[in-house]
């Protein structure tokens, strides 16, 4: 269950989110199983958050920083991912099926499995496992 502190944070104001996040490094976001369809996350800084289960259906991340989170079994339809960066995330049994602008160089060092759902023309890496 999510952080209701961290969740406010981040869908009041991006931009007090990122000043937070830069405050308060030694901190892991905690935004597991989040409701953040829809939610405008343009350049949020999201590295090691989890987000494990959370919802970003339609969500506008483009250009987030999304290095070493948890995004196992998030839900990615229709999500903007333009520029996001992806290092190390793990994405197992995330779906991603119908996401914008995923680029199978954004794939290179991330984690996923076989029940990872990627858009079509993307291919599975072949370092992930199962």
């Amino acid at each position: 269950m999510a952080n209701e502190k961290h969740l406010r944070i981040l869908i009041n104001n991006v931009d007090a989110w990122n000043k937070w996040r830069s405050e308060n490094g030694h901190v892991i976001p905690d935004l597991s199983g989040a409701d953040l369809s829809r939610n405008n996350l343009t350049f949020a800084n999201l590295a090691n958050a989890d987000l494990t289960g959370a919802n970003l259906v339609m969500a506008n991340l483009e250009g987030a920083d999304l290095r070493w989170s948890i995004l196992r079994s998030a839900n990615l339809v229709g999500a903007r991912l333009i520029g996001v960066d992806l290092e190390e995330a793990d994405l197992s049994a995330a779906n991603l099926s119908t996401a914008e602008d995923l680029t199978q160089e954004q794939l290179g060092t991330t984690r996923g499995n076989a029940k990872t759902a990627l858009p079509d023309g993307i291919e599975r890496p072949e370092s992930w496992q199962g």
